[in-house]
């Protein structure tokens, strides 16, 4: 053997290894670099080193020609061009294969794609080992890394804040996660009652976070890993002392604290508990008799029936119990649960307004005539009369005189022209009223026609309604008064010795003419209505209010004037609007047949059961009903109104109004009805059927 080709890691390997095989020395053998040596890159693409020996002669010459190699300087990119193939052909022929290595005899593989190997050697890598960031760089480029937030890249010892960052051969590098340690989450709250301590546990927890390892890349995103493991650091003790520190000291639940501590999902636990207290109730009046008027027909004894009974009037006897009073009730005590003493709520007795007809015996209220009863109440205030009934036989005409009474009035036959009848309860009238006025604070029953009269139902016409309208004004200027005054009184310029001298007169005076102007106009008319209204009024505060004001403010009396006066009668007239305010109008409706050229005022609802009401006006404070229809004249009702037929063929004009929260309801509408609903006003031009007007969401009247 002359020549062998030899290989190794590197050339001085491949030199040691043929020589070896030639069992000679390096001097007796010329050597060929037929392949340079690659380091490659993860092992994959790596070449060793491959050379020629060739015995040299007694001359020191070559006993071989090698004119198909390369020379030993040949340069590493004509090295690469060589074909392996070729080379290992050459290889075969040269050399005895079975004392070469095996690997010599594995044809490589011939592609034209880049291997992956390859990929990285040109575009470089990174990945991670043992949680060790490795970089190789590659020819063309640098390898890049994502890093998530809970991961921190130290770039030679600093950290690195870019998400994506280009990594370099020539740095160090480092990766850091932390752990995550959440403390428990608690807070302690007091309901609004003082009576219940709550404690609100949200368990921290602890996440272990490890990154991952990661195959080499061109472009790494780092990964991690995490275990959450509960982390309880609530102590009873951090309880008991923040309790301590709120003053949280009573019925303290040791089971709920010992749970707070332990548990380890979010929960609200009760830790601590007051007692409420227990309340107690307000004094009532225990009514003994029946109050109510029953509607409808009923059948007598003799299993007949009265069509005009069509309401029937509770009445008593004298020497009745009407109601027992019965005191209020005290409560018991609670308290916190910061150990405070809760007191139950405050109870008040039964206030009694005790009217015509009653008086209080003991704890009893007793009738002291017949009549009907007549209570109102209002909160604690219990107002208690006798309503005596009058029954008039026959009409009321000029034979009878006009009837003016306390209490219910019934009239068995008709009114006639001219004739008034004033009640201060509920009127029934059997048959017609033609021409006269009727007033009652009660309802009205007229069972059959209504002609050319004034009803009027409620308060309002009654000598109450009157005053009640001035009753707030006064006290209103009285309480005026009294701060000027005051105001003065106190002011540093005003001497009290000017005060002593002339007493209050004649400030009253000043103010009366200065400021006060109206005042006196409306007391002299105040003083007027109740003399006027005596009879009617069953409340003796009314004249006690009238008397002080004529000799306050109308007389200007000479008796010396204090404050305290004035505030006592401000308090008076108080107390009066009180009441005035207590009446109920729902109660005050006017139920009749036909209407013809009247007048009609309900308090509460208004029905015209009859066929027809014809040129006149009505109102109703709750809602109107008319069967029938309704020919010219002016319909008001405050709740809404049901109409059978409204408008006249006559051209005569027929207005009904509503406040804009109510309808109009019409069977049918002739031509020329106007309907007004609010502050908005139509006129129809056609005929409208089961109509119904309201107002939409823009503010305009629709029909449907």
């Amino acid at each position: 053997m002359q020549s062998i080709v030899s290989r190794g890691k590197s050339i001085k390997e491949a030199v040691q290894t043929g020589v070896e095989l030639l069992e000679v020395s390096k001097r007796d053998v010329h050597i060929e670099v037929l392949q340079n040596p690659a380091k490659g890159f993860l092992k994959m693409g790596s070449k060793q080193a491959v050379v020629r020996l060739t015995l040299l002669n007694e001359n020191r010459e070559t006993s071989v020609k090698t004119d198909v190699s390369p020379s030993p300087g040949l340069s590493e990119e004509q090295a690469e061009v060589n074909d392996w193939f070729a080379q290992a052909e050459y290889f075969f022929d040269k050399v005895e294969v079975d004392r070469i290595e095996p690997e010599i005899n594995q044809p490589p593989k011939k592609s034209f794609q880049p291997t992956e190997g390859e990929m990285l050697e040109r575009n470089g890598a990174v990945w991670v080992e043992d949680g060790r960031l490795m970089v190789e760089p590659g020819t063309h480029k640098l390898p890049i890394i994502t890093i998530p937030k809970e991961i921190t890249l130290y770039r030679n010892q600093h950290p690195v804040d870019e998400k994506t960052f280009i990594l370099s051969a020539n740095d160090s590098y480092r990766l850091v996660i932390e752990d995550q340690i959440k403390e428990t989450e608690w807070s302690i709250t007091i309901d609004h009652n003082k009576l219940k301590a709550y404690l609100e546990v949200n368990p921290g927890y602890k996440i272990t976070r490890t990154i991952q390892d990661a195959e080499p890349s061109s472009h790494l995103t780092l990964a991690f890993k995490e275990e959450k493991q509960t982390y309880l650091t609530l102590t009873e003790r951090d309880i008991k002392e923040d309790m301590q520190e709120k003053s949280i000291l009573q019925n303290i639940d040791q089971i709920e604290l010992m749970r707070a501590v332990r548990n380890t999902e979010p929960e609200t636990y009760t830790i601590a508990r007051g007692v409420a207290p227990a309340d107690g109730k307000d004094g009532w009046l225990e009514l003994m008799v029946d109050t109510h008027i029953k509607e409808g027909m009923h059948e007598d004894d003799q299993g007949k029936v009265d069509f005009r009974e069509t309401k029937v009037f509770p009445n008593i006897e004298t020497g009745d119990i009407i109601g027992i009073v019965h005191p209020s009730v005290e409560g018991s005590s609670g308290y916190s649960v910061f150990s405070e003493t809760i007191p139950p709520k405050p109870v008040y007795p039964v206030i009694l307004r005790l009217g015509k007809g009653v008086k209080l015996i003991g704890d009893q209220v007793v009738a002291k005539e017949f009549g009907r009863p007549h209570i109102e109440e209002r909160g604690q205030l219990v107002k208690i009369m006798i309503m005596p009934k009058l029954l008039h036989s026959g009409d009321v005409n000029l034979e009878s005189g006009n009837i003016s009474f306390f209490g219910d009035v019934e009239i068995t036959g008709e009114v006639h022209n001219g004739m008034k009848i004033e009640a201060q309860g509920n009127v029934i009238i059997a048959k017609n009223i033609s021409g006269s006025v009727c007033n009652a604070t009660g309802a009205i029953s007229v069972k059959g026609n209504v002609i050319s009269s004034d009803l009027s139902a409620g308060q309002s016409n009654m000598v109450t309604s009157k005053l009640s309208m001035l009753v707030g004004i006064l006290k209103q200027d009285i309480d005026r008064i009294i701060a000027v005054i005051t105001q003065l009184v106190n002011s540093p310029g005003f001497k009290s010795t000017d005060f002593a001298k002339g007493g209050l007169q004649p400030l009253v005076r000043i103010l009366m003419e200065k400021k006060f102007q109206d005042f006196r106009p409306r007391a002299k008319r105040y003083v007027q209505l109740v003399k006027e209204g005596r009879a009617q009024l069953d409340d003796e505060r009314w004249e006690e209010t009238a008397e002080q004001i004529s000799s306050l403010f109308v007389n200007l009396s000479a008796k010396p004037m204090s404050l305290n006066i004035f505030t006592h009668l401000s308090q008076k007239l108080a107390a009066l609007q009180e009441e005035v305010e207590l009446f109920d109008e729902t109660k005050s409706t006017v139920s009749v047949q036909n209407v013809l050229n009247s007048r009609i005022h309900a308090g509460g609802n208004l029905f015209i059961k009859g066929q027809s009401c014809v040129n006149s006006r009505i109102h109703a404070g709750g809602y109107m009903t008319i069967t029938g229809t309704l020919r010219g004249g002016e319909a008001y009702a405050e709740k809404g109104m049901y109409i059978g037929g409204t408008g006249a063929e006559s051209g005569t004009p027929t207005n009904l109004s509503v406040p804009s929260n109510a309808t109009i309801k019409i069977g049918t509408a002739l031509e020329g009805t106007v309907l007004k609903i609010g502050n908005r006003k139509i006129v129809l031009t056609e005929d409208h059927y089961a109509v119904t007007a309201s107002i939409n969401a823009k503010g305009q009247i629709i029909l449907r």
